[in-house]
């Protein structure tokens, strides 16, 4: 009986991110996806069931927190994870309040605040 991967949709406009994120979870038994932006990543989770969304929350075309409200209001049953490079305590307790399952900073911007 063989075991059907997980599914994860990265979205980051950052191509490297989105190059990296897709490398690692691939490399420990994902079937992984990607999106450049949120209308694309929209697009991708309204065709595609996805089991893990990662999505940043500064893009270009559509954003992360109207990608979140989007995704939501078309009942994706996709478990929504933010993630942020400028995250604030102010978006992860918005993205939240929106439906996100989690929040998290990237990297670099828990760096800043050392």
């Amino acid at each position: 009986m063989s075991v059907v991967p997980q599914r994860i949709l990265i979205i980051d406009d950052e191509v490297n991110m989105c190059h990296m994120l897709t490398m690692v979870l691939q490399k420990a038994g994902y079937a992984v996806d990607a999106a450049t932006d949120g209308q694309a990543g929209l697009q991708k989770a309204l065709h595609q069931e996805y089991d893990y969304i990662l999505c940043d929350i500064n893009m270009p075309v559509m954003n992360g927190m109207d990608f979140l409200k989007s995704v939501i209001g078309c009942y994706v049953r996709s478990c929504v994870i933010m993630m942020s490079a400028y995250g604030s305590i102010d978006s992860a307790v918005e993205a939240m309040k929106q439906g996100a399952y989690d929040y998290f900073p990237s990297r670099s911007s828990r760096m800043r605040y050392c």
